[in-house]
């Protein structure tokens, strides 16, 4: 069911994103029709990992994040890996597109530790949302409801613990988006 044609997504990652979190929302955005370009620092390839432990596979990249703006996307999805959010979580272009999607009200998906990019956008405030469970402090102490369940949606946005939760995730982020391309195309 193709009902994300031409919906544009960004995917945010460096080296060390969690492979699972990445390859299979992608490839559930893709089967639904969704255009989906990967961010990162710069271009070339990253280095997915399984557990942060273990190298996996090298990832291509579509574009830099310092050359893309938030106007050319619909919505974005946010893969973890602990050294992926880690690391993006610290580059000012992330953290301006982050609020500038957020600003626009367009839809945001974050897995595992990816919520710590939420986090030092400043943007979790008043959220309710999940993460892996090492961030429910950081979620707390930066204003935010932290909760453990599979997934959480909050107003336009939606939340994973883990790459076990993925099914219900890519399910949930499917939905999601295909809510606010209705919304954005005033489509029935």
């Amino acid at each position: 069911m193709s009902k994300l044609t031409d919906f544009r997504v960004a995917v945010l990652a460096t080296d060390g994103v969690e492979e699972s979190e990445l390859t299979e929302p992608v490839k559930a955005l893709r089967d639904a029709g969704a255009r989906v370009t990967i961010l990162s620092l710069e271009p070339g390839q990253i280095q997915a990992v399984r557990h942060d432990l273990d190298k996996t596979i090298k990832i291509k990249v579509d574009r830099a994040i310092r050359d893309v703006s938030a106007e050319e996307f619909d919505a974005v999805h946010l893969p973890g890996g602990t050294v992926n959010a880690d690391s993006m979580r610290l580059v000012p272009e992330v953290q301006a597109f982050l609020r500038e999607m957020q600003d626009a009200g367009k839809p945001l998906a974050a897995i595992c530790h990816a919520p710590w990019e939420l986090v030092s956008a400043g943007l979790v405030r008043g959220r309710t949302l999940t993460s892996y469970h090492t961030l429910q402090d950081d979620i707390r102490n930066a204003g935010g409801n932290w909760v453990d369940r599979e997934v959480v949606e909050d107003g336009n946005w939606v939340t994973s613990r883990q790459p076990g939760d993925l099914p219900a995730f890519n399910r949930a982020m499917l939905a999601l988006f295909s809510r606010s391309r209705r919304a954005v195309h005033h489509e029935p």
